[in-house]
């Protein structure tokens, strides 16, 4: 070897480093912090952040650099952009891409719907540190944007969000909404609260092929009983079956209700024509 001195003095030059020297340690990252923000260690520890191993304040908000202790010389997270807070919450939620939802390139972030957990807000309003991962119901967090959705859960039937928790992450995936469709057929997502209507059948309706639950039902909120997309089951079937039998005397009460012999009108493991 020609110049053995500058490879020893080159690989000094990297060992002598410490491992980590730019990771923030408990006293940098946390210690340091609580000088000045007194009273903060007491609700962060109330949180998921606080109440996880090795989360300190600085692995969201960086250090200070050098001896500038001012708001400008650090990561405030005060209405960020949302590709900023994107890249700090992926550090740790490494499952999520943002491509995967449709809440992006629609100008909303992580701390749009949620709350960095150590707010006195958040702190004291929610009674688990689970349940401050937002600061509001899901029902709360969605529907400011989705009008339109939250004027359908207003209709007379609807799923009641006083009986289930949480309603909309019931049936949505907020993180993963460009891809929940295509991954999970609509009827499977039913299925989870109405399993005697998914099946599986050896007649099935086919009617439910090609969109699902949706073919017949609202998903949201409907004006009619069972949040049917029509007044009646009797409109509602024949928007389908236009060739119905002859003795099918539409003027006749005996046949003005399809389902009263067509009972199992989801699927059947009987009768093709779903009379059980």
């Amino acid at each position: 070897m020609k110049h053995p001195v500058l490879l020893i003095l080159f690989i000094l030059a990297f060992t002598a480093l410490p491992a980590g020297a730019d990771e923030p340690t408990v006293e940098t990252g946390y210690t340091d912090c609580l000088g000045c923000h007194d009273g903060m260690d007491a609700r962060l520890g109330k949180t998921p952040h606080g109440q996880a191993n090795g989360v300190l304040c600085a692995h969201c908000h960086g250090m200070h650099q050098g001896d500038d202790p001012s708001a400008e010389n650090i990561r405030t997270l005060r209405n960020p952009k949302p590709e900023e807070a994107f890249a700090v919450c992926a550090k740790c939620h490494t499952g999520y891409r943002r491509p995967d939802s449709s809440h992006n390139g629609s100008g909303r972030g992580c701390l749009s719907c949620h709350d960095m957990w150590h707010t006195e807000k958040t702190a004291t309003a929610r009674p688990t540190p689970a349940a401050r991962l937002l600061p509001v119901q899901t029902l709360d967090a969605c529907t400011p944007c989705h009008t339109r959705q939250h004027a359908e859960i207003m209709k007379p039937y609807h799923h009641q969000a006083g009986r289930i928790d949480n309603l909309c992450v019931q049936c949505h995936d907020p993180h993963r909404s460009r891809t929940e469709i295509r991954a999970e057929r609509i009827d499977r997502k039913c299925a989870r609260c109405h399993p005697d209507a998914a099946g599986p059948f050896l007649y099935k309706h086919l009617g439910t092929g090609s969109d699902g639950c949706r073919e017949c039902h609202l998903p949201h909120g409907s004006t009619n009983p069972n949040l049917l997309t029509r007044s009646s089951t009797r409109f509602l079937c024949l928007s389908c079956h236009t060739d119905t039998p002859t003795f099918h005397d539409m003027g006749n009460p005996r046949f003005a209700q399809c389902t009263s012999c067509h009972n199992a009108i989801h699927g059947s493991n009987v009768s093709a024509k779903f009379m059980e």
